[in-house]
């Protein structure tokens, strides 16, 4: 008797449980889906999109240079840019060591 109102309570628990598990996992999907750039871009001008690729462009850029570094040594390493972007990404980053 008692193996079986342990194993009611146990599915008392679980389907009273069911609900939260599945509410969590739709709104998982749900932030998943926002984040993806596809879905970002949507709703962006065309000159917002490409200023978006490039920055995209550059943050990857900029990941593959190995730290420590130095400002010279991070702006010659980004490739792809155009030269007046180059020109103010030299301009605007500070000059130290980046880590």
């Amino acid at each position: 008797m008692r193996k079986l109102h342990q194993g009611g309570m146990f599915v008392l628990a679980l389907a009273l449980a069911a609900p939260s598990f599945m509410a969590a996992r739709s709104a998982v999907a749900k932030t998943a889906a926002a984040t993806s750039d596809d879905s970002a871009a949507a709703g962006m001008s065309k000159e917002d999109q490409d200023k978006l690729k490039e920055h995209n462009k550059l943050r990857t850029e900029i990941k593959k240079v190995k730290y420590p570094a130095a400002k010279a040594t991070i702006v010659s390493h980004v490739k792809g840019l155009k030269a007046d972007d180059k020109k103010w990404f030299d301009q605007t980053l500070p000059d130290k060591t980046y880590t």
